[in-house]
Protein backbone atom coordinates (compact mmCIF):
# COMPACT_ATOMS: atom_id res chain seq x y z
CA UNK A 1 0.00 0.00 0.00
CA UNK A 2 1.45 3.26 -0.83
CA UNK A 3 2.82 5.61 1.89
CA UNK A 4 2.80 9.15 1.91
CA UNK A 5 3.00 12.71 3.47
CA UNK A 6 -0.97 14.02 3.19
CA UNK A 7 -2.25 16.59 5.09
CA UNK A 8 -6.48 17.38 4.61
CA UNK A 9 -7.08 21.09 4.49
CA UNK A 10 -10.72 22.53 5.37
CA UNK A 11 -12.80 23.57 2.74
CA UNK A 12 -12.35 27.25 2.24
CA UNK A 13 -8.50 28.11 1.35
CA UNK A 14 -6.75 30.03 3.86
CA UNK A 15 -3.91 30.37 2.09
CA UNK A 16 -5.00 33.11 -0.30
CA UNK A 17 -5.08 35.52 2.80
CA UNK A 18 -1.62 36.88 3.87
CA UNK A 19 -2.16 36.41 7.39
CA UNK A 20 -3.75 33.11 7.90
CA UNK A 21 -3.50 32.55 12.22
CA UNK A 22 -6.09 34.63 13.90
CA UNK A 23 -4.22 36.86 16.32
CA UNK A 24 -3.99 35.37 19.91
CA UNK A 25 -3.09 37.52 23.25
CA UNK A 26 0.09 36.08 24.24
CA UNK A 27 1.34 38.83 26.21
CA UNK A 28 -0.27 40.79 29.56
CA UNK A 29 1.20 43.79 30.82
CA UNK A 30 1.49 44.43 34.21
CA UNK A 31 2.93 47.13 36.69
CA UNK A 32 3.31 51.29 37.29
CA UNK A 33 3.24 53.99 34.51
CA UNK A 34 6.36 52.66 32.54
CA UNK A 35 3.51 49.35 31.80
CA UNK A 36 0.74 52.39 31.70
CA UNK A 37 2.29 54.53 29.02
CA UNK A 38 4.23 51.54 26.88
CA UNK A 39 0.80 50.15 26.98
CA UNK A 40 -1.45 53.17 25.88
CA UNK A 41 1.19 53.74 23.53
CA UNK A 42 0.58 50.04 21.74
CA UNK A 43 4.54 49.58 22.19
CA UNK A 44 4.11 46.19 22.22
CA UNK A 45 1.73 45.25 19.40
CA UNK A 46 3.79 47.61 17.30
CA UNK A 47 6.93 45.40 17.71
CA UNK A 48 4.68 41.98 17.45
CA UNK A 49 4.36 43.34 13.97
CA UNK A 50 8.39 44.78 13.96
CA UNK A 51 9.33 41.04 14.42
CA UNK A 52 7.31 39.57 12.48
CA UNK A 53 4.42 38.57 14.97
CA UNK A 54 1.16 40.16 13.80
CA UNK A 55 -0.64 37.40 15.08
CA UNK A 56 0.36 37.88 18.62
CA UNK A 57 -1.76 40.08 21.14
CA UNK A 58 -0.24 42.05 24.09
CA UNK A 59 -3.14 43.45 26.26
CA UNK A 60 -3.33 45.14 29.51
CA UNK A 61 -5.92 47.55 31.25
CA UNK A 62 -6.18 50.30 33.03
CA UNK A 63 -6.21 47.98 36.52
CA UNK A 64 -3.58 46.46 35.64
CA UNK A 65 -0.98 48.69 34.47
CA UNK A 66 -1.65 51.76 36.90
CA UNK A 67 0.38 55.14 37.39
CA UNK A 68 2.13 55.52 40.58
CA UNK A 69 1.67 52.32 42.00
CA UNK A 70 4.92 49.72 43.80
CA UNK A 71 5.85 46.72 43.81
CA UNK A 72 5.51 47.33 47.59
CA UNK A 73 1.69 47.10 47.20
CA UNK A 74 0.47 46.39 43.37
CA UNK A 75 -0.22 42.90 44.88
CA UNK A 76 -1.75 43.30 47.93
CA UNK A 77 -4.54 45.03 45.99
CA UNK A 78 -7.26 42.43 46.08
CA UNK A 79 -9.24 43.51 43.47
CA UNK A 80 -6.20 44.14 41.46
CA UNK A 81 -4.92 40.49 42.12
CA UNK A 82 -8.69 39.49 41.03
CA UNK A 83 -8.54 41.10 37.75
CA UNK A 84 -5.39 39.23 37.15
CA UNK A 85 -7.01 35.83 37.73
CA UNK A 86 -9.85 36.96 35.54
CA UNK A 87 -7.77 38.10 32.52
CA UNK A 88 -5.27 34.91 32.65
CA UNK A 89 -8.49 32.88 33.12
CA UNK A 90 -10.49 34.34 29.88
CA UNK A 91 -7.62 34.60 28.34
CA UNK A 92 -5.66 30.94 28.38
CA UNK A 93 -3.28 31.53 25.45
CA UNK A 94 -1.16 34.29 27.54
CA UNK A 95 2.69 32.97 28.14
CA UNK A 96 4.33 35.96 29.22
CA UNK A 97 3.72 38.43 31.88
CA UNK A 98 5.63 41.53 31.17
CA UNK A 99 6.62 42.95 34.59
CA UNK A 100 6.88 46.68 35.51
CA UNK A 101 7.44 47.25 38.70
CA UNK A 102 9.98 49.06 41.47
CA UNK A 103 10.79 52.57 39.72
CA UNK A 104 8.32 54.09 42.91
CA UNK A 105 9.69 51.68 45.07
CA UNK A 106 13.45 52.71 44.72
CA UNK A 107 12.57 56.51 44.17
CA UNK A 108 10.05 56.88 47.33
CA UNK A 109 12.79 55.83 49.74
CA UNK A 110 16.04 57.05 47.53
CA UNK A 111 17.37 60.26 49.22
CA UNK A 112 21.14 61.30 48.81
CA UNK A 113 22.23 61.25 52.39
CA UNK A 114 21.52 57.68 52.70
CA UNK A 115 24.13 55.68 53.57
CA UNK A 116 25.52 52.24 51.17
CA UNK A 117 23.90 50.44 54.20
CA UNK A 118 20.40 52.95 54.06
CA UNK A 119 20.17 51.35 50.60
CA UNK A 120 21.21 48.30 50.42
CA UNK A 121 18.27 47.25 53.27
CA UNK A 122 15.93 49.78 50.09
CA UNK A 123 16.97 46.89 47.82
CA UNK A 124 16.78 43.76 49.84
CA UNK A 125 12.99 45.23 50.59
CA UNK A 126 12.25 46.10 46.98
CA UNK A 127 13.35 42.21 45.97
CA UNK A 128 11.35 41.11 48.66
CA UNK A 129 8.14 42.58 47.32
CA UNK A 130 9.27 41.44 44.04
CA UNK A 131 9.91 37.96 44.70
CA UNK A 132 6.14 38.02 46.83
CA UNK A 133 4.71 39.43 43.41
CA UNK A 134 6.17 37.09 41.22
CA UNK A 135 4.89 33.84 44.12
CA UNK A 136 1.31 35.86 43.16
CA UNK A 137 1.76 35.46 39.75
CA UNK A 138 2.94 31.89 39.33
CA UNK A 139 0.13 30.72 42.40
CA UNK A 140 -2.04 31.74 39.53
CA UNK A 141 -0.15 29.65 36.64
CA UNK A 142 3.05 27.86 37.09
CA UNK A 143 3.85 27.75 33.54
CA UNK A 144 4.12 31.38 32.98
CA UNK A 145 6.90 32.84 31.86
CA UNK A 146 7.46 36.58 33.51
CA UNK A 147 9.76 39.30 32.03
CA UNK A 148 11.29 42.09 34.54
CA UNK A 149 11.64 45.31 32.15
CA UNK A 150 13.33 47.75 33.86
CA UNK A 151 14.01 51.08 33.60
CA UNK A 152 16.15 53.64 31.90
CA UNK A 153 18.42 56.47 33.58
CA UNK A 154 15.63 59.72 34.60
CA UNK A 155 16.45 63.67 33.90
CA UNK A 156 15.71 65.18 36.56
CA UNK A 157 18.11 67.82 37.28
CA UNK A 158 18.14 69.05 33.36
CA UNK A 159 14.31 69.28 33.15
CA UNK A 160 13.61 70.91 36.22
CA UNK A 161 16.34 73.95 36.34
CA UNK A 162 15.64 74.72 32.67
CA UNK A 163 12.09 75.03 33.52
CA UNK A 164 11.12 78.45 33.42
CA UNK A 165 9.78 78.52 37.08
CA UNK A 166 11.67 75.08 38.56
CA UNK A 167 9.53 75.06 41.54
CA UNK A 168 6.07 74.71 39.58
CA UNK A 169 7.88 71.41 37.28
CA UNK A 170 5.56 68.70 37.82
CA UNK A 171 8.71 66.71 39.82
CA UNK A 172 10.49 69.22 41.81
CA UNK A 173 8.94 68.20 44.78
CA UNK A 174 9.92 64.93 43.92
CA UNK A 175 13.38 65.69 43.26
CA UNK A 176 13.92 68.08 46.42
CA UNK A 177 12.50 65.23 48.48
CA UNK A 178 15.38 62.97 47.53
CA UNK A 179 17.79 65.63 48.12
CA UNK A 180 17.96 66.99 44.51
CA UNK A 181 20.13 64.29 43.16
CA UNK A 182 22.68 64.72 40.27
CA UNK A 183 22.41 62.67 36.93
CA UNK A 184 24.93 60.11 38.45
CA UNK A 185 24.07 59.96 41.31
CA UNK A 186 20.49 58.72 40.59
CA UNK A 187 22.13 56.50 37.38
CA UNK A 188 23.83 54.63 40.28
CA UNK A 189 21.06 53.21 41.85
CA UNK A 190 19.93 52.01 38.97
CA UNK A 191 22.54 50.31 37.92
CA UNK A 192 23.25 48.92 41.60
CA UNK A 193 19.52 47.65 41.48
CA UNK A 194 19.89 46.52 37.84
CA UNK A 195 22.39 44.26 39.27
CA UNK A 196 20.19 42.61 42.12
CA UNK A 197 17.91 41.80 39.45
CA UNK A 198 19.89 40.36 37.24
CA UNK A 199 21.36 37.61 39.81
CA UNK A 200 17.78 37.42 41.34
CA UNK A 201 16.75 35.96 37.75
CA UNK A 202 19.87 33.94 37.24
CA UNK A 203 18.43 32.19 40.42
CA UNK A 204 14.35 32.40 39.62
CA UNK A 205 13.17 30.02 37.72
CA UNK A 206 10.93 31.77 34.41
CA UNK A 207 11.83 35.25 34.97
CA UNK A 208 14.19 37.14 32.79
CA UNK A 209 15.40 40.21 33.12
CA UNK A 210 16.33 42.89 30.02
CA UNK A 211 18.67 45.94 30.94
CA UNK A 212 18.20 48.27 29.28
CA UNK A 213 19.75 51.18 30.97
CA UNK A 214 21.64 53.99 28.35
CA UNK A 215 19.28 52.86 25.68
CA UNK A 216 17.91 56.52 25.24
CA UNK A 217 21.02 57.87 25.36
CA UNK A 218 22.36 55.84 22.82
CA UNK A 219 19.06 56.14 20.44
CA UNK A 220 18.85 59.67 20.92
CA UNK A 221 22.53 61.11 21.67
CA UNK A 222 23.65 64.26 22.97
CA UNK A 223 24.07 66.74 19.86
CA UNK A 224 23.67 70.04 21.81
CA UNK A 225 25.39 70.65 24.88
CA UNK A 226 24.30 69.24 27.97
CA UNK A 227 22.97 72.55 30.31
CA UNK A 228 23.99 70.83 33.47
CA UNK A 229 26.99 68.90 34.42
CA UNK A 230 29.22 67.33 32.87
CA UNK A 231 27.81 69.28 29.86
CA UNK A 232 29.47 67.92 26.49
CA UNK A 233 27.61 66.07 23.86
CA UNK A 234 27.96 62.55 22.31
CA UNK A 235 26.68 61.01 19.10
CA UNK A 236 23.88 58.58 19.22
CA UNK A 237 24.49 54.88 18.28
CA UNK A 238 27.87 55.14 19.91
CA UNK A 239 27.23 53.71 23.59
CA UNK A 240 26.95 50.21 24.75
CA UNK A 241 23.44 49.12 26.32
CA UNK A 242 23.36 48.01 28.84
CA UNK A 243 25.24 50.96 30.60
CA UNK A 244 25.97 53.80 27.85
CA UNK A 245 27.07 57.08 30.17
CA UNK A 246 26.38 56.45 33.99
CA UNK A 247 26.84 60.32 34.31
CA UNK A 248 24.54 61.35 31.63
CA UNK A 249 20.44 61.77 32.35
CA UNK A 250 18.75 60.71 29.20
CA UNK A 251 18.26 62.89 26.70
CA UNK A 252 15.29 65.12 26.71
CA UNK A 253 14.34 64.33 22.99
CA UNK A 254 13.54 60.85 24.54
CA UNK A 255 11.02 62.07 27.22
CA UNK A 256 7.45 62.47 27.29
CA UNK A 257 5.67 66.28 27.22
CA UNK A 258 8.25 67.27 24.63
CA UNK A 259 11.26 66.66 27.20
CA UNK A 260 9.62 68.37 29.89
CA UNK A 261 8.99 65.31 31.60
CA UNK A 262 11.97 63.75 34.11
CA UNK A 263 11.17 60.08 34.35
CA UNK A 264 8.58 58.80 31.93
CA UNK A 265 9.49 58.29 27.86
CA UNK A 266 7.97 59.61 24.65
CA UNK A 267 5.53 57.27 22.69
CA UNK A 268 8.65 56.99 20.39
CA UNK A 269 11.23 56.80 23.20
CA UNK A 270 8.87 53.48 24.90
CA UNK A 271 8.37 52.07 21.62
CA UNK A 272 12.26 52.18 21.04
CA UNK A 273 12.34 50.74 24.48
CA UNK A 274 9.78 47.73 24.16
CA UNK A 275 11.90 47.34 21.20
CA UNK A 276 15.08 45.73 23.01
CA UNK A 277 12.71 44.06 24.90
CA UNK A 278 12.11 41.83 21.43
CA UNK A 279 15.76 42.07 19.94
CA UNK A 280 17.22 40.43 23.27
CA UNK A 281 13.42 37.94 24.78
CA UNK A 282 10.60 37.95 22.80
CA UNK A 283 11.91 37.30 19.03
CA UNK A 284 13.88 34.20 20.58
CA UNK A 285 10.63 32.99 22.86
CA UNK A 286 8.35 33.74 20.83
CA UNK A 287 9.86 31.72 17.87
CA UNK A 288 10.24 28.94 20.58
CA UNK A 289 12.29 26.74 17.87
CA UNK A 290 13.83 23.15 18.34
CA UNK A 291 15.76 24.24 15.51
CA UNK A 292 17.32 27.27 13.36
CA UNK A 293 19.30 27.74 10.61
CA UNK A 294 20.84 31.09 9.15
CA UNK A 295 20.81 31.06 5.67
CA UNK A 296 23.71 29.96 3.90
CA UNK A 297 26.95 33.03 2.38
CA UNK A 298 25.19 35.45 0.82
CA UNK A 299 26.84 34.26 -2.92
CA UNK A 300 23.82 31.52 -2.77
CA UNK A 301 21.27 33.94 -1.74
CA UNK A 302 19.89 36.59 -4.32
CA UNK A 303 17.32 37.99 -6.90
CA UNK A 304 16.58 35.72 -10.54
CA UNK A 305 14.63 36.19 -13.53
CA UNK A 306 14.23 35.19 -16.78
CA UNK A 307 17.62 37.33 -17.50
CA UNK A 308 19.42 37.70 -14.21
CA UNK A 309 20.97 36.62 -11.73
CA UNK A 310 22.70 38.48 -9.01
CA UNK A 311 23.62 37.98 -5.47
CA UNK A 312 24.12 41.61 -4.81
CA UNK A 313 20.16 41.45 -3.54
CA UNK A 314 17.26 39.78 -3.05
CA UNK A 315 14.12 41.60 -4.36
CA UNK A 316 11.17 39.59 -4.75
CA UNK A 317 7.75 41.23 -6.94
CA UNK A 318 8.29 43.20 -10.23
CA UNK A 319 11.72 45.51 -11.40
CA UNK A 320 11.67 47.38 -15.08
CA UNK A 321 8.45 45.17 -15.82
CA UNK A 322 9.82 41.84 -15.66
CA UNK A 323 8.95 39.80 -12.41
CA UNK A 324 11.88 39.24 -10.09
CA UNK A 325 12.13 36.42 -7.57
CA UNK A 326 13.95 35.83 -4.52
CA UNK A 327 16.19 32.74 -3.71
CA UNK A 328 16.89 31.55 -0.32
CA UNK A 329 19.50 28.89 0.34
CA UNK A 330 20.05 26.79 3.58
CA UNK A 331 22.46 24.20 4.75
CA UNK A 332 19.50 21.77 6.42
CA UNK A 333 21.74 18.61 6.84
CA UNK A 334 22.13 19.47 10.91
CA UNK A 335 18.19 19.27 11.23
CA UNK A 336 17.24 15.75 13.07
CA UNK A 337 16.73 13.18 10.40
CA UNK A 338 15.16 10.68 12.89
CA UNK A 339 12.14 13.70 13.84
CA UNK A 340 9.33 14.64 11.60
CA UNK A 341 8.63 18.19 10.45
CA UNK A 342 5.29 19.38 11.98
CA UNK A 343 5.71 23.69 11.08
CA UNK A 344 8.37 25.47 10.49
CA UNK A 345 8.98 29.32 9.42
CA UNK A 346 11.56 31.41 7.35
CA UNK A 347 11.96 34.81 9.11
CA UNK A 348 13.50 37.77 6.37
CA UNK A 349 14.40 41.30 7.07
CA UNK A 350 13.83 44.09 4.92
CA UNK A 351 16.41 46.43 3.32
CA UNK A 352 14.44 48.24 0.88
CA UNK A 353 11.13 48.85 -0.51
CA UNK A 354 10.17 50.22 -4.31
CA UNK A 355 6.75 50.89 -4.66
CA UNK A 356 4.17 50.01 -2.44
CA UNK A 357 4.15 47.73 0.44
CA UNK A 358 3.38 44.20 -0.43
CA UNK A 359 2.59 42.77 3.03
CA UNK A 360 -0.94 41.86 2.18
CA UNK A 361 -0.20 40.73 -1.28
CA UNK A 362 0.34 36.82 -2.04
CA UNK A 363 3.35 35.35 -1.61
CA UNK A 364 4.18 32.26 -3.65
CA UNK A 365 6.78 30.22 -1.59
CA UNK A 366 8.24 27.25 -4.25
CA UNK A 367 11.26 24.77 -2.13
CA UNK A 368 13.41 22.77 -4.07
CA UNK A 369 14.84 19.52 -1.78
CA UNK A 370 18.36 20.33 -3.03
CA UNK A 371 19.01 23.40 -5.38
CA UNK A 372 17.15 24.98 -8.61
CA UNK A 373 19.05 25.32 -11.37
CA UNK A 374 21.76 23.54 -13.09
CA UNK A 375 24.12 24.19 -9.21
CA UNK A 376 23.98 25.44 -6.20
CA UNK A 377 25.04 28.66 -7.30
CA UNK A 378 23.02 31.26 -8.62
CA UNK A 379 21.77 31.33 -12.55
CA UNK A 380 19.32 32.57 -15.01
CA UNK A 381 17.85 29.22 -14.80
CA UNK A 382 16.98 29.40 -10.87
CA UNK A 383 14.24 31.51 -12.10
CA UNK A 384 12.00 28.93 -14.52
CA UNK A 385 12.90 25.39 -13.06
CA UNK A 386 9.94 23.95 -11.51
CA UNK A 387 9.82 23.07 -8.02
CA UNK A 388 9.18 20.50 -5.73
CA UNK A 389 6.18 22.04 -4.05
CA UNK A 390 4.80 25.78 -4.21
CA UNK A 391 1.65 27.05 -2.55
CA UNK A 392 1.00 30.44 -1.04
CA UNK A 393 1.91 30.97 2.30
CA UNK A 394 0.76 32.70 4.98
CA UNK A 395 3.00 35.82 6.10
CA UNK A 396 3.31 37.98 9.47
CA UNK A 397 4.60 41.44 10.26
CA UNK A 398 3.72 44.16 8.95
CA UNK A 399 7.55 44.75 6.79
CA UNK A 400 6.41 48.55 7.12
CA UNK A 401 9.98 49.72 7.42
CA UNK A 402 13.68 48.69 6.96
CA UNK A 403 15.08 46.21 9.45
CA UNK A 404 11.73 45.29 10.21
CA UNK A 405 11.23 41.18 10.06
CA UNK A 406 8.51 39.05 7.99
CA UNK A 407 7.89 35.60 9.35
CA UNK A 408 6.62 33.20 6.16
CA UNK A 409 4.66 30.24 7.72
CA UNK A 410 6.06 27.39 5.28
CA UNK A 411 3.00 25.41 3.59
CA UNK A 412 2.50 22.08 5.42
CA UNK A 413 2.71 20.24 2.02
CA UNK A 414 6.07 21.78 1.11
CA UNK A 415 7.14 20.61 4.21
CA UNK A 416 8.02 16.93 3.11
CA UNK A 417 10.69 18.75 0.98
CA UNK A 418 13.00 20.05 3.33
CA UNK A 419 16.27 18.04 2.57
CA UNK A 420 17.78 17.16 6.04
CA UNK A 421 20.47 14.94 3.95
CA UNK A 422 21.92 18.50 2.59
CA UNK A 423 20.67 21.86 0.77
CA UNK A 424 17.37 23.38 0.93
CA UNK A 425 16.42 26.25 -1.80
CA UNK A 426 13.17 28.63 -1.15
CA UNK A 427 12.17 30.92 -3.99
CA UNK A 428 9.67 33.85 -3.46
CA UNK A 429 7.74 35.36 -5.62
CA UNK A 430 5.31 38.04 -5.68
CA UNK A 431 3.09 37.50 -9.19
CA UNK A 432 0.75 40.27 -8.49
CA UNK A 433 3.17 43.35 -7.96
CA UNK A 434 2.50 46.58 -9.75
CA UNK A 435 4.80 47.57 -12.47
CA UNK A 436 8.41 48.73 -10.85
CA UNK A 437 7.17 47.24 -7.15
CA UNK A 438 9.20 44.88 -5.30
CA UNK A 439 10.61 44.59 -1.62
CA UNK A 440 14.46 43.73 -1.35
CA UNK A 441 15.42 41.46 1.60
CA UNK A 442 18.51 41.92 3.93
CA UNK A 443 21.05 39.53 2.80
CA UNK A 444 23.90 40.78 5.08
CA UNK A 445 21.69 39.60 8.07
CA UNK A 446 21.10 36.61 7.15
CA UNK A 447 17.71 34.73 6.93
CA UNK A 448 16.31 32.70 9.69
CA UNK A 449 14.85 29.30 8.90
CA UNK A 450 13.17 27.68 12.08
CA UNK A 451 11.94 23.94 12.69
CA UNK A 452 9.55 22.38 14.89
CA UNK A 453 9.85 18.43 14.72
CA UNK A 454 6.80 16.25 16.08
CA UNK A 455 3.07 17.05 15.05
CA UNK A 456 2.71 14.67 11.76
CA UNK A 457 4.08 11.19 10.35
CA UNK A 458 4.02 9.37 7.67
CA UNK A 459 0.38 7.64 7.31
CA UNK A 460 -1.80 5.63 5.11
CA UNK A 461 -3.60 7.10 2.60
CA UNK A 462 -6.91 4.80 2.91
CA UNK A 463 -6.85 6.00 6.57
CA UNK A 464 -7.29 9.47 5.46
CA UNK A 465 -10.41 8.55 3.02
CA UNK A 466 -12.27 6.90 6.13
CA UNK A 467 -10.95 8.87 9.04
CA UNK A 468 -14.31 11.97 9.26
CA UNK A 469 -13.83 15.28 11.31
CA UNK A 470 -16.91 17.26 11.82
CA UNK A 471 -17.99 19.89 12.23
CA UNK A 472 -15.46 22.05 10.46
CA UNK A 473 -15.11 24.96 11.70
CA UNK A 474 -15.88 23.46 15.00
CA UNK A 475 -17.49 25.45 18.17
CA UNK A 476 -18.43 23.82 21.50
CA UNK A 477 -17.56 19.55 20.13
CA UNK A 478 -16.05 17.69 17.71
CA UNK A 479 -16.82 14.83 15.97
CA UNK A 480 -14.29 11.98 14.98
CA UNK A 481 -14.90 8.56 13.16
CA UNK A 482 -13.53 5.83 11.49
CA UNK A 483 -13.52 2.36 9.64
CA UNK A 484 -10.83 0.75 12.21
CA UNK A 485 -10.88 1.66 15.78
CA UNK A 486 -9.47 5.14 17.34
CA UNK A 487 -6.70 4.83 20.06
CA UNK A 488 -6.21 8.48 20.86
CA UNK A 489 -6.60 11.89 20.10
CA UNK A 490 -4.19 15.17 20.09
CA UNK A 491 -5.19 18.53 19.69
CA UNK A 492 -2.02 21.01 18.86
CA UNK A 493 -1.89 24.52 17.72
CA UNK A 494 0.35 25.73 15.04
CA UNK A 495 3.48 25.91 17.49
CA UNK A 496 3.43 22.05 18.37
CA UNK A 497 1.35 22.76 22.43
CA UNK A 498 -0.28 19.82 22.73
CA UNK A 499 -3.89 21.34 24.11
CA UNK A 500 -6.32 18.65 24.46
CA UNK A 501 -5.21 14.55 24.40
CA UNK A 502 -7.03 12.04 24.80
CA UNK A 503 -6.01 8.56 25.31
CA UNK A 504 -7.72 4.81 25.78
CA UNK A 505 -10.45 5.60 23.14
CA UNK A 506 -10.72 2.14 22.02
CA UNK A 507 -13.80 3.19 19.43
CA UNK A 508 -14.63 3.44 16.21
CA UNK A 509 -16.28 7.52 16.94
CA UNK A 510 -15.81 9.87 19.51
CA UNK A 511 -16.93 13.37 20.56
CA UNK A 512 -14.46 15.79 22.26
CA UNK A 513 -15.50 19.16 24.00
CA UNK A 514 -14.06 21.76 22.57
CA UNK A 515 -14.62 24.03 26.13
CA UNK A 516 -11.95 26.26 27.25
CA UNK A 517 -9.99 25.90 23.79
CA UNK A 518 -9.12 29.59 22.14
CA UNK A 519 -10.22 30.45 18.99
CA UNK A 520 -8.06 29.84 16.16
CA UNK A 521 -6.62 27.26 13.61
CA UNK A 522 -5.53 23.37 15.39
CA UNK A 523 -3.77 20.16 14.03
CA UNK A 524 -6.20 17.05 15.18
CA UNK A 525 -3.69 14.29 15.56
CA UNK A 526 -5.58 10.71 15.44
CA UNK A 527 -4.00 7.63 16.12
CA UNK A 528 -5.99 4.21 15.07
CA UNK A 529 -5.10 1.08 16.95
CA UNK A 530 -3.02 -0.46 13.96
CA UNK A 531 -0.52 2.45 14.81
CA UNK A 532 -1.45 4.58 11.87
CA UNK A 533 -1.36 8.29 12.52
CA UNK A 534 -3.97 11.07 10.88
CA UNK A 535 -3.53 14.72 10.82
CA UNK A 536 -6.48 17.61 9.91
CA UNK A 537 -6.42 20.72 9.76
CA UNK A 538 -9.75 22.43 11.98
CA UNK A 539 -10.76 26.23 12.85
CA UNK A 540 -12.53 26.11 16.35
CA UNK A 541 -14.78 29.19 15.90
Amino acid sequence: MKTLYTFLFIAFNLSLLAQCNPTIPKILIIGDSWAFFSWQGDSYNENCNRFGFSDVEALSNNTLSVNGTKASNFFTDAPRVQELRDVLSNNPTIEYIHFSLGGNDLLGTYHTTNTSNQNIQDYNTLMISIQAGLDTIFSINPNLKVLISGYDYPNFEETILNFPVPSQHPFYNKWVGMGQPTAAQLNQELINISARITDSCNVWNNVSFVNNLGLMQNTYGQPTNLTVAPGGTYAAGSLTVPQGLPNYPSPVSALQLNGLDSFHLSNNGFEQFIKRHFQEYYWNELRNADASIMSDNTALNGTVSSSIATSDSISVGKSNSANVAGILSFNTVTLDQSQNIQNASIFVQRAGLVGDNLISSSLTLEIKSDYFGNDIQLNVSDYSDVADASNIACTYGTFSENQAWMRIDIPFELLPYINKSGTTQFRLKYNDANSENYVSINNDNQAVLDVNYGGYSTIDEEAVVNLVIYPNPAKSILNISNNELIDNVKIQNLEGKIIRSISNINSISTTISLAGISKGIYIVSTTLENGKIVNNKIIVE
